[in-house]
């Protein structure tokens, strides 16, 4: 039994034993993954093909070892004009061994349970709710803030502070005389310019 699996952008044909190179998976080295991307799967004269979605089959692999590709040497250059670059490139490989071809895949890891969304009309209910509770706050707020009628009783109560005496009040009004306005100063005026003589020319 041997597949055609895609993995990185490029297709692998695949039997049990055989050692194939892939761009670089983030495993350690010895664990076993599963390729699940298997677009045509062939036993003899039965063979699957993908049509649309992926073929119901999974190849399991071993992870044998990281490697690097070859070196690869980029040159570029721009003809009189002193433009010269020189690059490098190694690509991250992975070497695994094909362990087995089977068809059906494998079994889906079990999702960690999540929390239960609350039920729409709850939430609509909460939301419409919430400006009524907003305003019952404030107005709680502000009634703790105001003093209570005990405390503005005596204030009330308090008798109005005496009048002043004849003599401060008469004093103070000569010395609001006293102190003459200040006056603007006048603008000024800038003088005539002096008329030119002209002659009669007689």
């Amino acid at each position: 039994m041997y597949a055609i699996l895609q993995h990185g952008g490029h297709q692998y044909r695949v039997a049990s034993g055989d050692r194939i190179l892939v761009d670089r998976i983030p495993v350690e080295v010895g664990s076993t993954v599963t390729l699940e991307s298997v677009l045509l799967i062939g036993d003899g004269a039965e063979t699957d093909v993908a049509k649309g979605s992926p073929v119901e089959a999974s190849v399991t692999a071993t992870v044998v070892a990281h490697r690097r590709g070859r070196k690869i040497r980029v040159f570029t250059y721009k003809p009189k004009k002193r433009r010269r670059r020189t690059l490098g490139y190694r690509s991250q490989l992975t070497e695994l061994r094909i362990d087995e071809v089977a068809r059906g895949k494998a079994e889906a890891k079990a999702k960690p349970a999540t929390k239960p969304r609350r039920a729409a009309a709850t939430h609509a209910a909460e939301t419409a709710d919430a400006p009524v509770k907003a305003e019952a706050a404030a107005v709680e707020a502000m009634a703790a803030t105001e003093p209570s009628a005990e405390e503005t009783a005596p204030v009330a109560a308090a008798e109005p502070a005496p009048e002043a005496s004849a003599a401060e009040a008469a004093a103070s009004d000569s010395a609001a005389v006293e102190e003459p306005a200040a006056e603007k100063p006048a603008p000024k005026r800038r003088a005539p310019r002096p008329k030119k003589e002209t002659g009669d020319g007689a």
